[in-house]
């Protein structure tokens, strides 16, 4: 028997908010760099994603799922207002990305006791970074990979990602070796197409280029590791994605988020 490996995380973190009457989140400029799942404690909600008229309202005892890369606008109300929220990445080869194409949606757990126990108990137990509570790190994690498992079959998709299988190839390739030099020839003959044939398939079939396509990857994982990561500058944190300076990186930062690193990481309140 062929043994199976377990998707694996990326990048993990588990937060609590709280707000007193109201509070509006706007991330329509900035995409998440990662998916969050959020209970509701107190409060309510209305997520509005971007280009759509139609809220998604949520209260106590609701899941918001976030998709990575989403852009939307969050409005809070309530006397009081708290949640929960996993945020996560999954490794490239893990088959749960932004290719799966989740709509930012509302789930309802049919246990709220139980669900609201084990959020609790992940926020109160991941944070800890004394290896004599491995133990109860791994345990929220056994935690979160049995809820993952039951919201994933009832997820919504957006649509249907159709790629030609000859891209499909370049675009692992490219979320597996983001950090690493790559060509557009090296590509194109990977896909077993003429350069210019592979260039102009590619960005009708992804959206945009595929230099643009590593770059949004590397800014997505700039986000994670500027807001929880604590790199000592963007000048290192350049040098560790691969970036040829850090002029080039504020650059591409800017470019994919709307914000200067500095900037972004001022406004970044969670969900």
């Amino acid at each position: 028997m062929t043994p199976y490996s377990l998707p694996n995380v990326d990048f993990f973190t588990v937060s609590q908010y709280e707000y007193q009457n109201s509070a509006v989140c706007d991330f329509s400029d900035c995409p998440r760099p990662h998916f969050c799942m959020g209970l509701i404690l107190d409060g309510s909600a209305e997520f509005y994603p971007s280009g759509e008229d139609t809220p998604i309202r949520v209260s106590k005892g609701d899941i918001i799922f976030v998709p990575i890369t989403s852009r939307y606008t969050s409005v809070w109300k309530g006397e009081s207002i708290r949640y929960i929220s996993y945020h996560f990445s999954f490794a490239a080869e893990s088959g749960i990305s932004e290719r799966n194409n989740f709509a930012l949606q509302k789930i309802t757990p049919p246990d709220f006791p139980t669900v609201q126990r084990t959020f609790e108990y992940a926020y109160e137990h991941y944070s800890c970074r004394s290896d004599e509570r491995l133990g109860d790190r791994l345990a929220v994690l056994g935690a979160f990979y049995s809820l993952l498992s039951s919201v994933l079959p009832l997820l919504r998709h957006d649509f249907e990602e159709k790629h030609d299988e000859r891209i499909r190839r370049a675009v692992e390739y490219i979320r597996l070796h983001s950090e690493e030099d790559i060509t557009i020839p090296a590509l194109a003959t990977l896909c077993n197409l003429s350069t210019s044939h592979f260039y102009t398939r590619f960005k009708k079939e992804v959206g945009m280029t595929p230099v643009d396509y590593k770059n949004t990857i590397l800014v997505h994982r700039a986000v994670n590791l500027l807001l929880y990561g604590n790199p000592d500058s963007i000048e290192s944190l350049a040098s560790t994605l691969g970036f040829s300076s850090a002029t080039y990186f504020r650059r591409v930062f800017k470019k994919v988020t709307g914000k200067s690193p500095s900037a972004y990481r001022k406004k970044a309140t969670e969900i």
